[in-house]
């Protein structure tokens, strides 16, 4: 077990008006800080797949945020969990990358009267999103520094708007301490040659909730419900892959001009996704991303718009699966934040 504190202090990506300068200030909002406190576990590979990344580590963390700006965006504050895989280990170095994964709140967000000009977070809460590389240093069995890049994103996904979102990147150093020494990674053995690796066929309902962009500043809100079919096949212990098919009703491609409800039963409603999805696989957890392209839309038209995924997948009772996402467009505007349900058929490749 080990306790880390670690401190971002970088630059915010200019993606919209509000961070450009349309704000109280009338200054582009171009720093901000932040501390995160960590707790987490580091085995040294007693089971097969902490034998397969090498003796990875993962908890939990906490999070708070300075945008040096408190008036319209607050002291963002988060809880995340991480995970960190091994890249390199030379001596007392070990490079390593790490993927958070949370929910932040405690903005000061939109509001039409006393903040009219934060299009950048629209709602309480926030996903939390991260990945970066860390350059790690022992300076003895149960001390570490780290010096470390990263990518920070927020925002809800669509689910409230306006929702432009923060982009983040920033330098960070951590000190880690380990309450015993630290594993001896010497000792991981390799996972047996004879894993099972599965083909499978994925099933999954979604669902979610999201406003127009082009009415973001309206609190007219508009479901989405939906059926994915997949097909993935596995490479290796870690990763596998597919293609499949979204076939989602999105209520808000038939809304009126003024961003009202329109036709519920419009097939205007309806979008067919071509979706390739690559998954990395982690114990009975997952992360997923997607690279598709619309092959009806009645806004964007037919194999005109690609769209991009990104979700966590939690599989439990062996062939069922909840998962969270965010669909998005452009690699920058999210479209909704989806919840779904799946179950899968899957048999045992032989080869």
């Amino acid at each position: 077990m080990f306790t880390a504190l670690n401190y971002h202090h970088g630059k915010v990506l200019p993606t919209n008006d509000f961070v450009k300068g349309a704000n109280n200030s009338g200054n582009p909002i171009g720093k901000y800080q932040s501390l995160s406190i960590k707790i987490g576990w580091q085995n040294p590979g007693y089971t097969n797949w902490q034998k397969i990344y090498r003796g990875p580590c993962y908890g939990l963390g906490f999070f708070v945020g300075d945008f040096y700006n408190a008036h319209e965006i607050g002291y963002p504050l988060s809880v995340y969990g991480f995970y960190g895989i091994p890249v390199v280990r030379f001596n007392r170095f070990e490079l390593y990358s790490e993927f958070q994964y949370g929910i932040a709140w405690n903005w000061q967000h939109y509001d039409s009267t006393s903040n009219p000009h934060n299009i950048a977070i629209g709602s309480g809460l926030t996903v939390h999103l991260d990945v970066g590389l860390t350059m790690n240093y022992s300076i003895s069995d149960r001390l570490n520094v780290a010096f470390g890049y990263s990518f920070s994103h927020f925002s809800n996904g669509g689910f409230e708007r306006p929702n432009r979102g923060f982009n983040l990147i920033a330098p960070s150093i951590q000190v880690k301490y380990y309450s015993r020494d630290k594993p001896d990674y010497k000792n991981i053995g390799r996972p047996p040659k004879d894993l099972k690796k599965y083909d499978d066929v994925n099933f999954m309902l979604e669902y979610g909730d999201h406003q127009m962009v082009e009415h973001e500043l309206d609190t007219n809100y508009f479901s989405i419900s939906g059926i994915g079919i997949f097909y993935s096949k596995q490479f290796g212990n870690v990763y596998r892959s597919g293609m499949g098919v979204d076939l989602n009703y999105l209520l808000s491609l038939s809304a009126n001009p003024d961003g009202t409800m329109g036709d519920k039963s419009s097939w205007d409603n309806l979008t067919i996704g071509l979706l390739y999805a690559p998954e990395f696989m982690i114990d009975k957890v997952s992360i997923l991303t997607g690279f598709g392209i619309y092959a009806k839309h009645s806004k964007y038209g037919n194999f005109n718009q690609t769209y991009q995924r990104a979700a966590v997948k939690y599989t439990f009772a062996n062939n069922l699966s909840f998962g969270v996402g965010v669909r998005a467009i452009n690699f920058m505007l999210a479209e909704f934040l989806e919840f779904s349900i799946g179950y899968r058929i899957k048999w045992e490749r032989k080869w």
